[in-house]
């Protein structure tokens, strides 16, 4: 072989080689950038999520808190319905903002939480038409003893069904499953 055609030959290698390290560089330059981009597009959508279920939780307790104060204002003989009346119309406003949160939570997901806030809803809105029920027949004889009962039933289902939305969101934030005690 001349000189030539060996140098040429060497040169093609070193060619070849030099396009074959760039190809599998950008490759790989390639492959670690698409993972960038998943990792900030899944923690994006982390935070998408987290600030939809505080949208919920946030005035899902208010609601409870309000509906709660109204039972107390209507416990006894000397029931304070003015003050249960100003606690229902703002567990109503915020009812409002739950079912517009609950919404958010459908397009957010996933379906656990969004049943879980389903439930959560329900049961809020149950405890103030019982609450409204309660409040209408104070003046009867027997003052609806059932209902009275029925409020305190409620007020045990909606802490556990808040438990049961807060276990979800933690889980569907996390990454992993939500236990089944903890579902609504």
């Amino acid at each position: 072989m001349d000189q030539g055609l060996a140098a040429l030959l060497g040169a093609t290698v070193g060619v070849l080689g030099t396009v074959a390290a760039s190809a599998i560089s950008s490759g790989a330059a390639r492959r670690q950038l698409e993972g960038q981009a998943k990792v900030e597009h899944a923690h994006w959508r982390r935070q998408l999520r987290r600030d939809a279920y505080s949208a919920f939780l946030a005035p899902a307790n208010e609601t409870r808190t309000a509906l709660k104060s109204a039972g107390r204002a209507l416990i006894g003989d000397a029931s304070d319905v003015t003050e249960a009346d100003h606690r229902l119309r703002i567990a109503r406003d915020q009812l409002v903002l739950v079912q517009a949160a609950w919404a958010g939570l459908a397009i957010e997901g996933p379906d656990a939480v969004e049943h879980a806030a389903h439930s959560v809803h329900v049961a809020l809105h149950s405890m103030h038409t019982t609450l409204l029920a309660w409040r209408d027949s104070l003046g009867a004889a027997d003052r609806d003893v059932g209902l009275v009962e029925r409020h305190a039933v409620e007020v045990t289902l909606v802490s556990e069904r808040l438990g049961g939305f807060t276990a979800a969101a933690r889980a569907a934030l996390d990454g992993t499953d939500v236990p089944p005690d903890r579902r609504g």
